[in-house]
């Protein structure tokens, strides 16, 4: 059989649903569920059977501890610096390339869909590592591979750790500082009647144990909730009067917020701003998606209000303006945001609930995850296959594979074999692929000193498997940046019929 005919037996694979697009579509279906209008509806009646009446939008705290995970497994020697280099190449370029898109749509997603929505879409990303580290997910192979010489992947890595904790441990502190300024002088509210609304507005809400704390801090500027964990939450209020109404609308306010676990969600945007930080449009995506969290809350405070009861919440934020930094949610932040707050409580356009725009996002985010790969260290071909020298490997088994089948295949000179792998020029891969389907394919085994070593090579990549080769370093993936000429390397074999 000829070269040519070999060659000729490529073609294309089956447009069959794959493992990454069922599990896609999955999560895709799931995320327009949760946001839809009747999920809203319920999720904000009444609470049945110790249900919370308010029910957070999507689990935040994936990507913030496994994250760090990774970041510390390789120290034990328990992971590979190549696959935490893969997983956070690929979560940053998905989450600055999203992150970016959303902060140009966003000014017609709030004219046309719910601030649930809204609110819900900065979430997404935090579903990434979970792609990333499932291998039935991987992609067949990059789409784009950036080049980088190694020191500057060196000197990248260093200085974004050093940025990422700089921004992480200062907004950590900075929230540290500001919880303890608001709390040192707050005293428990005392007022017999404030303590029975705020019990009322807790057991409507689906907590019948009353569990959250009121106290009343004078360095407070407005309402708002602070802490992270529910030992630790507490709700503060200024020191000033309220109406019996009023403070109904503060605290239903805030227990939105606290039902919805938005303390946990501003830590998971401040730790994605940490993570982008070189990226000026993550700092504007951090405030905007800030504010999207208080306009949800106004939405659902507000569900199904008349006028009046719009124009009292409108003059409630109007006399409370003021400031919460670090993890905290408050009733009014600041100028910009109330401008836009105020428009929206008083004349409230009709909004699409915007599920199926969520689930196609959902599905878009997760599906161009991992499109782009990182390339570095420069290497031959030799200095990876045969780290004891050329001489000492003996040619074993050699096949050939295409779409219809695979053939064994014979070697005249060995040796020639040899030296054209060796000459490769070969940039190890920062990322996870399968690189299933891809035909035509060379498949070499090598017995040297220590074991065997299969080599794996196609026309734009290539793998390495070694076999009872403990102290071989260089398994893996690799991109081929100027290719193989597998007509070249298939010129030296005779194909068994």
């Amino acid at each position: 059989m000829s070269v040519d005919e070999m060659l000729a037996r490529t073609m294309s694979a089956s447009s069959l649903l794959t493992k990454r697009e069922i599990f896609c579509l999955v999560a895709a279906v799931a995320v327009a569920a949760a946001v839809s209008e009747k999920s809203f509806r319920d999720g904000d009646g009444t609470p049945l059977d110790g249900r919370r009446r308010h029910i957070p939008y999507l689990a935040t705290f994936w990507l913030p501890p496994l994250m760090l995970i990774f970041a510390l497994l390789p120290c034990f020697g328990l992971l590979s610096f190549r696959h935490v280099l893969s997983v956070l190449f690929s979560v940053l370029v998905s989450v600055c390339v999203y992150d970016a898109l959303l902060l140009t749509a966003l000014p017609l997603l709030r004219r046309y869909v719910s601030a649930r929505t809204c609110a819900v879409l900065w979430l997404l990303p935090n579903y990434l590592v979970l792609l990333a580290n499932l291998n039935q997910m991987k992609l067949d192979r990059p789409r784009w591979v950036v080049h980088l010489p190694v020191m500057a992947v060196q000197a990248a890595c260093a200085l974004w750790a050093a940025g990422f904790c700089a921004v992480l441990v200062g907004k950590i502190a900075g929230h540290l500082r500001f919880r303890r300024a608001l709390l040192r002088r707050a005293r428990p509210a005392e007022d017999p009647e404030w303590l029975a609304l705020w019990r009322k507005v807790q057991t409507d809400a689906g907590f019948p144990s009353a569990p959250y704390r009121l106290v009343v801090s004078p360095a407070a500027a407005t309402p708002l909730s602070i802490g992270l964990f529910p030992g630790a939450l507490r709700v503060v209020l200024p020191e000033r009067a309220y109406t019996a109404e009023e403070l109904e609308l503060v605290l239903r306010h805030e227990l939105v917020h606290i039902s919805r676990r938005d303390n946990v969600t501003k830590f998971f945007l401040v730790f994605c701003t940490a993570l982008c930080w070189f990226n000026p449009l993550m700092w504007l995506a951090k405030e905007r998606s800030a504010q999207d969290l208080e306009l949800s809350c106004d939405e659902t405070v507000l569900l199904d209000a008349g006028d009046g009861a719009r124009r009292r919440y409108a003059e409630l934020l109007l006399s409370a303006a003021g400031n919460g930094r670090g993890f905290t949610t408050c009733l009014s932040a600041s100028a910009k945001t109330l401008r836009y707050r105020l428009r929206s409580v008083v004349h409230p356009p009709r909004r699409h609930g915007g599920a199926l725009l969520a689930g196609v996002l959902m599905f878009a985010l997760l599906m161009t995850s991992s499109l782009t790969a990182l390339s570095y260290d420069p290497v031959r071909g030799a200095e990876v296959f045969f780290p004891d020298g050329q001489e000492a490997y003996t040619l074993r088994t050699v096949q050939w594979h295409t779409k219809m089948r695979t053939v064994p295949c014979r070697c005249a000179d060995p040796e020639a074999l040899a030296s054209r792998l060796g000459d490769l020029k070969l940039e190890a891969l920062a990322g996870k692929y399968t690189f299933s389907g891809i035909r035509p394919l060379l498949e070499v085994c090598f017995e040297g000193p220590e074991g065997t070593v299969w080599i794996v090579v196609r026309e734009k990549s290539l793998s390495v498997i070694p076999m009872g080769r403990p102290s071989l370093q260089s398994e893996g993936d690799y991109y081929l940046p100027q290719g193989a000429d597998l007509e070249a390397l298939a010129q030296l074999l005779t194909f068994s019929e």
